[in-house]
Parts: structure tokens; sequence; C-alpha cells
């Protein structure tokens, strides 16, 4: 082959494999052009803001952009493509047993609970009487020198100087002697008769009275009669000092029976009503035990403690207890019967609700807003919310729930992946 012929074949050889690149260049750009070959480019939903949440605490949201106290925004929660429209979350055995959860199931039970609560002994404010003369005057001897001293009906406990008294004993003495100059006399009758009224007004005692009419001598110190038995609690005055109608000589409370203030928290309202019986004990050493009634709940709060104070009325013949003394209430209140119940410690709070984590099945996860009732120590029951049979996490349910009501779950967990 001379050289001309070589030339030329190599020509053609290169010509042919150009072409030959070209056309399957073209049929592939074909192909990826194709409307029915074509792959769709996948495209990310836009993720939509869900709620704003507090920078400081995750679990106060708002619907709406804000600021926080110290002038901090409020941080925005998106939706994630990887949760399921029923705000649900797919967790895989290895997660859950890394973040340790728990299940209980949703019981149908009779719930029932034993309260015990601090209670105090005071007086019986019914039984609480005030002593008080009916005439200004001075104290001359008190016979009751102290708080805590008994008395006895009948018993003087004070004499009192009164020029108030001692004029009207005066006039009741000159109306006395007219009516024994003229017995007969109508006028001199209406006037001794209007003198003891006077006496009897001032709180002078028919055995007062009874002396002046037979001795006919007046006189302006007066004994005080005890009218009630009971304890001193408070004198307002002592021996010289000044009393008159607008201030009592001095108090008292009968002990024979006495008020035992129970004091109960929000949570135990749920199960005490009046009328439950309630069993009273004083502390150790002591065995001494009480029974009552709750008698009266208080309809308002205590300032200080926050608790709600309920009386009962216990008979104390003998004196052993005091005011001010410490004692142990228990109650077991009425059981409810027939309600659902799970354990406390499933309870998440976010501001005004309620939420529980509920399981699905296959490994989903979703919150559940609940409704409860009455508590105990550790369980409570469900009004609305959740069926009977259902299993609600009750450990590790703060990690599932990060983000308050499960928007913002993870998508490592949604897929399984290690921590």
């Amino acid at each position: 082959m001379n050289k001309r012929s070589l030339v030329f074949f190599f020509l053609v050889l290169f010509l042919g494999i150009g072409i030959g690149v070209g056309a399957n260049h073209w049929r592939g750009s074909s192909k990826a052009n194709s409307p029915i070959m074509a792959k769709k480019p996948e495209t990310t939903p836009k993720p939509t803001i869900l709620y704003w949440r507090n920078p400081m605490n995750p679990s106060i949201h708002a619907n709406h952009p804000m600021k926080d106290n110290m002038g901090m925004d409020y941080l925005p929660v998106f939706s994630s493509s990887e949760i399921s429209s029923g705000k649900s979350v797919k967790v895989s055995s290895e997660i859950r047993q890394t973040l340790g959860i728990r299940l209980a199931t949703v019981k149908r039970r009779t719930f029932s609970r034993t309260i015990r609560a601090a209670a105090t002994v005071t007086f019986d404010e019914h039984r609480i009487r005030v002593i008080t003369t009916r005439f200004s005057g001075w104290v001359r001897t008190l016979t009751v020198k102290s708080e805590g001293d008994r008395v006895q009906k009948g018993q003087t406990i004070a004499e009192i100087y009164s020029p108030e008294l001692a004029n009207s004993e005066y006039e009741a003495r000159i109306a006395l002697q007219a009516l024994r100059s003229d017995p007969e006399s109508v006028d001199n009758q209406n006037i001794w008769k209007a003198a003891q009224e006077r006496l009897h007004l001032l709180g002078v005692p028919e055995s007062e009275i009874k002396r002046l009419e037979k001795t006919g001598k007046p006189r302006s110190i007066l004994p005080v009669i005890s009218p009630y038995s009971g304890v001193v609690t408070s004198i307002s005055t002592r021996i010289g000092g000044e009393i008159s109608p607008k201030t009592p000589l001095m108090t008292l409370a009968d002990t024979s029976k006495l008020w035992v203030n129970v004091f109960f928290y929000n949570p135990e309202l749920e199960w005490v009503k009046n009328r439950d019986a309630v069993l009273l004990q004083v502390p150790s050493p002591s065995t001494r035990t009480y029974r009552g009634t709750l008698e009266f709940l208080n309809p308002a709060v205590e300032k200080t403690s926050r608790t709600v104070r309920a009386r009962v009325t216990v008979p104390n013949p003998d004196g052993f207890l005091k005011s001010g003394m410490y004692l142990e209430a228990t109650l077991h209140p009425d059981p409810h019967p027939d309600v659902l119940v799970i354990p406390r410690e499933a309870l998440i709070r976010t501001g005004s609700k309620t939420v529980v984590i509920t399981e699905t099945g296959k490994g989903l996860f979703r919150p559940a807003i609940i409704k409860t009732g009455a508590r105990s120590r550790h369980w409570v029951e469900v009004v609305s919310g959740l069926d009977e049979g259902e299993r609600v996490v009750v450990s590790g349910q703060f990690l599932l729930d990060a983000e308050s009501q499960f928007e913002n779950v993870s998508a490592r967990m949604s897929k399984g992946d290690q921590p």
C-alpha cells in the first residue's frame, strides 16, 4: 500500500469514530430530555411554622411572634417532613432502649386512696364567751389574773368601783324608803319597780338587789359574777384599770368540745366532702385517738400554706386536748368505681394542658391531650382523652416530647439512627 492510500485509510477511520461518538451522545441526550423517561427532580417541601416557643423555657408556647420578659425573641418551631400527618414519630428499638422508654396500659378499676393530713386543735368559736360590765368603773380586785386560768359559772372574778352604780343604788334606796313610808301608794310602788329595773339593766344580780332591799345600804363596789364556765383566753384590763361597756373584762372558751382544723392540698379536694369520717391521732408517744366528721370546708385558701382548711368538732371531756396541739388526720374517702387510671408519672404539664405520650403501634408514638380527675400518690383518674387498653409512656416521655407537642422531633430519631 502506497503512502497516499495509507493516509486515506486513517482519515476514514477517525471520521467514523467521531460520527459514532456523536450519534451516541445525541441518543443519550434525547433519552434524558424525553418526557417519558426523564426523572422528576426531588424537592423538599417547605417547612411551616407551627408555633413560637420561649427561648429560655421550651414548654411556654405562643401562636404569634413575641418577646419574653428579658426582651429575647421567641424561637419559631417548624414542622418536620419526616413526621406523619398524625403528629406521630417512629422510634427504633435501639433508640427506645437508649431513652429507657417504659409503657403502662390504661386500666379501668375502682379508684380509692387513703388521705393523711396535718391537723391542729383550736377553740370552738361557737363556745367562746365575752364577759363585759354594763357600767363604767375601775377594777379594785381581780381574782382571775392570767390567761389559761379556769373559771366556773357563778364564781366572783372581779370587784368594780363605779360611781354610776353607786348613784343608781342611792336612788333605789330613796325609792325603797318612800315605799316603806306609804306601802299603799301606787306611785311609790311604781318608783321602786323602776329603780329595780334600772339596776337589772346595769347588770346588778338579783342577790345584790335583795341585799339592798334587806339592809337599805347602797354600795359603790360591785362584785362581777361569771355567768359561764371556761378557760380564760384573754384579759383586757388589770387592777386599777378602767372598764366600760365598750371594753370587755375577759374572754372565756368552753373546752368541753374543741375544733380540729384539717388542712388539705388541692389534689386531695377531689376526694373529700362534708360528713366524711376522720380519724385523729395524737402523735407518738401518745396512743390517743379521736373520731369525728368533716363539718365545714373553708371556701378560701390559706395564704401561707396554700391549703384548704376543714373543720372537725371533737369532744374533750377530760381536757386532754389543748388549743395549738398538733394531730394526724386519716381519711378513707368513698372510692370512685369503674374509672380509667394511669400512673401519675406519665403526665406532662404544658401550661394549661395535660399531655401524655401514647404508643400507636409499630414503634409509633404520638402526644394526646387528656383531662384528669382525682389523684392518689401513684395514680391519676383520666376523665377524657384516652381509652381502656391504650398504652402510655411512663419513662422517657420528656425526651420524646422535646418540643412539648412532638412537632420538632429530630429526624435522626425518626430514622432510628444512633445518637
